[in-house]
């Protein structure tokens, strides 16, 4: 039931908060893909890592993320954490996950990953191998920050995605109580995360408006 990382398609034991702090994900490690170098290779990479899949506020709403981060802990204080959960509705994530899953492959144009999600009324794709593996996560405000960077080497829709996602991804297996869930969307500010089965499987994704319609059309969230 405990979220994983999956870093560049593989699973990894490093445990969620050692690399996903609560406040944010403002300080991720350095992205996985190698940089040139030079001045406008190191801000790409630095832009990057600091956004991930991750909902990051704009200045001057630090107020707003302190609350959100207050209202995470008072929701796993009085239910959220594992020591309560069987006094409180089980829910898996296999029951509120979409299928099939959006995604793009590995070495795609911005273009046409900025099409698919236009297409879908999306803001991010899973990042696949050529072998299904899941290697990242990629937002439509990553591409829009890397396009609209101004430096020497010109940034235009026919590059590729490889330096506009991280590699680094919270992932769920299908019978994570989405109360888990919820709280970790709060906590580190995350847009969806891809259920996967222990194998690497895929099997869905849990966006945050899939929690809300759990919760606008269920008492599931609710105590007993």
């Amino acid at each position: 039931m405990a979220l994983v990382i999956y870093d560049q398609g593989y699973r990894i034991k490093t445990p969620v908060k050692s690399l996903f702090a609560p406040r944010g994900v403002e300080q991720l490690g350095a992205s996985t893909h190698t940089a040139p170098a030079g001045g406008d290779r190191d801000h790409e990479k630095e832009m990057v890592d600091q956004s991930q899949q991750h909902d990051i506020a704009p200045s001057g709403q630090g107020h707003a993320q302190g609350s959100a981060r207050k209202a995470a802990s008072v929701y796993s204080q009085t239910g959220g954490d594992n020591n309560s959960l069987e006094h409180r509705a089980y829910i898996p994530a296999s029951l509120i996950m979409s299928y099939p899953i959006q995604s793009v492959l590995e070495g795609s144009k911005i273009q046409s990953a900025l099409y698919k999600m236009k297409q879908y009324s999306i803001s991010h794709l899973l990042v696949l191998s050529g072998t299904g593996r899941l290697m990242g996560i990629v937002t439509e405000k990553l591409l829009l920050q890397y396009l609209s960077y101004q430096g020497a080497q010109e940034h235009t829709i026919e590059d590729t995605i490889e330096r506009c996602y991280s590699t680094q991804v919270i992932t769920a297996t299908p019978d994570t109580n989405i109360r888990q869930l919820a709280v970790s969307c709060v906590e580190h500010h995350l847009s969806c995360i891809p259920v996967v089965e222990d194998d690497g499987t895929l099997k869905g994704i849990i966006t945050r408006t899939d929690l809300l319609q759990s919760l606008i059309n269920n008492e599931w969230l609710d105590s007993r």
